[in-house]
């Protein structure tokens, strides 16, 4: 632990400094440090979980061994956080920490969720690929054409 005087980082509110005061795990680091590690942190399990998965045919127990472990480092922030932007998902984590930071009080994510924290924070980002029609719509045209070649037939 850095040594610094604990009575004047108490008196400080550590939630408009720029760094951990409080927080068990960051304590000492900036929140622009904090939140570029986690970036890449989550940027690298998403690569090892993408040869995970491509390899998991040649070895199914190291595959799933490997799939596990990172499931439960990020599955607690975002349930499908393999595909999630990295930034996105590490801007997350940072404002919950930064809150746990603000309440000097180690809440679980799932109880930071349940207060409605996250609905007032923009939503994260996730690659889903685009649609150029919604399913509706395709499915109305779908059906559009077999009533036209349903009463063609009949009229015939």
């Amino acid at each position: 632990m850095p040594d610094h005087d604990h009575s004047t980082a108490a008196a400080s509110e550590p939630s408009t400094g720029d760094g951990f005061v409080w927080h068990p795990t960051y304590t000492g680091q900036s929140f622009a440090s904090v939140h570029s590690d986690l970036v890449e942190n989550i940027g690298r399990d998403q690569r090892a979980y993408q040869l995970a998965m491509d390899g998991a045919e040649g070895s199914e127990h190291d595959a799933l061994a490997t799939v596990v472990e990172l499931q439960r480092r990020w599955c607690t922030y975002e349930f499908d956080w393999a595909e999630t932007d990295p930034k996105a998902l590490a801007d997350r984590i940072l404002t919950f920490e930064q809150e746990r930071e603000r309440r000097q009080e180690l809440l679980s994510f799932d109880d930071y969720r349940a207060s409605g924290a996250l609905v007032a924070s923009a939503p994260v980002e996730t690659a889903e690929p685009t649609r150029s029609l919604p399913i509706l719509q395709i499915g109305l045209g779908i059906l559009a054409i077999l009533v036209i070649f349903f009463l063609i037939a009949i009229l015939t």
